[in-house]
Order: structure tokens, then sequence, then C-alpha cells
């Protein structure tokens, strides 16, 4: 089942899902929601790797999936597909190819990333991989 803006704000209120800092009224969309890009850098060509400002803290029972926001592809960004599992505790170090015009430096600070949270049919074990924890941009090993 994907959640709704309402159901992500219910899970807030009386479920384990947080996010640090907490999420203005601005970053809950009709279908999740938004986080905002803090940082980024250049990796080769046109790929970057960023970085979201907010560490979220993810229940056993709750995964989301990581989309752009689409005035973003519009402009010529494309993120890969990826998902936020079970249990994950960090910051998100997202994917990013540049294609379009529009310079890095303007999408900083912005709300970037969509987030559409699905509940799991049962609870599972939490993620228990290398980038649990991680606070920064996390390059792979």
């Amino acid at each position: 089942m994907i959640l709704s803006g309402n159901d992500v704000r219910q899970y807030l209120k009386f479920g384990n899902l947080k996010f640090t800092p907490e999420l203005m009224d601005s970053q809950f969309q009709q279908n999740g929601i938004d986080l905002i890009l803090s940082d980024c850098e250049k990796q080769i060509n046109n790929f970057y790797l960023g970085v979201t400002r907010e560490f979220i803290e993810m229940p056993n029972d709750l995964m989301a999936f990581v989309q752009i926001r689409s005035s973003y592809a519009r402009k010529g960004f494309i993120l890969p597909p990826s998902v936020v599992d079970a249990g994950f505790k960090g910051t998100l170090t997202i994917e990013l190819i540049r294609c379009g015009m529009t310079e890095i430096k303007e999408i900083i600070g912005k709300r970037f990333i969509h987030l559409i949270f699905a509940k799991l049919a049962s609870p599972s074990e939490p993620y228990n991989g290398k980038y649990q924890g991680q606070k920064d941009i996390t390059k792979a090993y």
C-alpha cells in the first residue's frame, strides 16, 4: 500500500518514522514527501553524488521509493532507481546525472528528492548494511 502525505504525517505522529530536522509543511505532498538536497559533489563527467539535508529513521514496516521531483527532471536531471530500506537510518546519498543546462549550485537547498512510502505486508528485519548511519555523501565501497 502506497502512503499518502497524510498517512506519512500519521507515521510521524504515532509511528517510528522520524526526520531530523523536522519536516516543514511545504515538504508534504499528496503521495509522499520532498527532501532537500544539502550538498552535491561531481564525480566524473556529468555524474554527481548528492546528500539530503534530512536524516531519516525508517520503521521496520515501511520502505520508500526515491524519485526526483518532476520539475527537476524537466530541467534535465536524472536519478537512477533507488529505495530506502525498512529500518534504515541516515541521510540519503543520491546518484545524479545532469543532462540539461541547469547548474548544480541551483538545486542545492531546494526540495529536489521525492519519497514515496509503501507499507510492507509484514515488518522486516531492519536494514543492517554498510550505509546504515551515514551522515554525508557516502561513496560505494
